[in-house]
């Protein structure tokens, strides 16, 4: 029998995983539902592209895109630890 896999674990490490994949320079489209509604100004807009630049290195480049990347970065690295552990742990 398999293991049930913590989805909230699985998506956050796909995310991470699928932003050290890409390129952050070539211009992907944005996910942004608030530039999909015609709004110009977003909170978020760049944090997916500065986790992304972190993740190749660049993290002058990532701290122009968003302030909000280093922490961001940090906090998911602590999630995904905390719930391995749950998921991984042997008793």
């Amino acid at each position: 029998m398999f293991p049930r896999i913590n989805m909230e674990l699985a998506a956050w490490v796909a995310g991470l995983v699928y932003l050290a994949a890409i390129d952050p320079h070539a211009g992907l489209p944005s996910f942004c539902l608030f530039k999909l509604a015609g709004f110009s100004g977003c909170p978020g807009c760049g944090l997916g592209t500065s986790v992304s630049l972190l993740l190749h290195g660049e993290l002058r480049e990532s701290l122009h895109h968003h302030w909000l990347g280093l922490p961001t970065l940090v906090i998911l690295c602590a999630r995904i630890v905390q719930l391995a552990k749950i998921q991984f742990r042997y008793e």
